[in-house]
């Protein structure tokens, strides 16, 4: 069976694939090929955010164990200058002493600056001492230095004879110790 179109109908069909062909080639050209470019700009977009949202998860879960760490730093900062002041206080280490001589029964009779030897870290304060007390109260007394929190260091201990009383006068000179920061 064999389809026999007339000289117009052929053209009217020629003209109307045309116009199809064309009319395709413009959709394609204006609509298509902008909205499939357009999807994949935003289908990458989308992929980057992405991607920044994993890091900020990642460092989102991170930002608790490093406040948590953040914590114990400034703690343990805390208890180190408690240990290794940043400033001199000669006030609060003749208070220190006060008490631990009461508590041992030993009497400070002098107390006097000293030199001052400055190191990479820190700075040594040295303070010549004289103390009464019996040999075990005396005993007690350097050990309660050895105790407390500032760190306190003795040396160059002189015991003499115990009088008849059996109290004696030992000289020392006591170190502490300053933070240079």
């Amino acid at each position: 069976m064999a389809i026999l179109l007339t000289k117009k109908q052929q053209q009217t069909l020629a003209g109307g694939a045309f116009l199809f062909l064309v009319g395709s080639g413009l959709y394609v050209k204006f609509f298509w090929l902008p909205i499939s470019e357009k999807q994949k700009d935003l289908s990458d977009q989308i992929a980057q955010i992405e991607t920044k949202i994993q890091k900020a998860e990642a460092q989102a879960s991170r930002l608790k164990r490093l406040q948590d760490e953040l914590s114990t730093l400034n703690q343990q900062a805390v208890e180190a200058e408690k240990r290794l002041p940043k400033e001199k206080d000669v006030p609060d280490i003749l208070v220190a002493l006060s008490r631990m001589a009461e508590k041992n029964r030993v009497v400070v009779q002098s107390f006097s600056p000293g030199p001052m030897k400055s190191q990479q870290y820190f700075i040594e304060l040295a303070y010549p001492m004289t103390v009464k007390g019996s040999y075990h109260n005396i005993g007690r007394f350097f050990a309660s230095i050895s105790l407390e929190t500032r760190i306190f260091n003795v040396k160059d201990v002189v015991y003499p004879a115990a009088a008849g009383d059996g109290e004696m006068t030992v000289t020392f000179t006591l170190l502490t110790y300053q933070y240079k920061g």
